[in-house]
C-alpha cells in the first residue's frame, strides 16, 4: 500500500501518449519586459511565450528571435505552424516537428520541443504544477502585456 508521502509513479511514453494537445496560445512581448531573464542584447528582437495545453495541464516555452533571423510576414503567419500540433499526442507532435525541421527553422522547432517537454514534465509530475504557479503566467496578465496574441 502506498503512503501519502510516497512519490507518484512516473508515467512512461505509453501514458503520455494518451494526452492530446487541445489548445495553444502564443504571446509576443516587447523584449524589455523580460530583458532581466535574457543573457544577450535584445535590441530589435521579438520575444514571447508558447503555451501548449492538454486538458487543464500546460507546457510553456519562451522564445527570442533576433532581428537578423526574424521572418518576413505577420505574427499570425509565423505562429500558424503550431496549429498542426493540435489533436496530436506528445510523441506524435515530436515526430511531426522532426519532419518539419527545415520549414520550421531552429527557433520554432526548439520552441515547440521545449513546450512539449514542459507539458510532458507537468503530466508526469502533477504535484509540481502548484509549486510553479506564477502570476506572470496568468492569461489575463500575459494578454495585458502582449503586443500580439495567437490562440487556437
Amino acid at each position: 500500500m502506498m503512503k501519502l508521502s510516497d512519490p507518484l509513479p512516473r508515467m512512461g511514453e505509453q501514458e503520455v501518449s494518451e494526452f492530446k494537445i487541445g489548445h495553444m496560445e502564443l504571446f509576443r512581448f516587447d523584449c524589455k519586459w523580460i530583458e532581466n531573464r535574457i543573457q544577450t542584447d535584445c535590441r530589435d528582437c521579438t520575444c514571447g511565450l508558447l503555451k501548449l495545453s492538454s486538458g487543464s495541464v500546460s507546457g510553456w516555452a519562451e522564445y527570442m528571435v533576433p532581428a537578423s533571423e526574424r521572418a518576413t510576414g505577420d505574427f499570425a503567419r509565423w505562429a500558424s505552424v503550431f496549429t498542426r500540433l493540435r489533436g496530436l499526442t506528445i510523441p506524435e507532435a515530436l515526430r511531426y516537428i522532426q519532419t518539419r525541421n527545415e520549414s520550421w527553422g531552429p527557433i520554432r522547432r526548439a520552441l515547440a520541443e521545449t513546450a512539449l517537454s514542459d507539458l510532458a514534465d507537468h503530466l508526469h509530475n502533477p504535484s509540481r504544477l502548484h509549486e510553479q504557479q506564477d502570476r506572470s503566467l496568468e492569461r489575463a496578465f500575459l494578454i495585458e502585456r502582449s503586443q500580439a496574441y495567437f490562440g487556437y
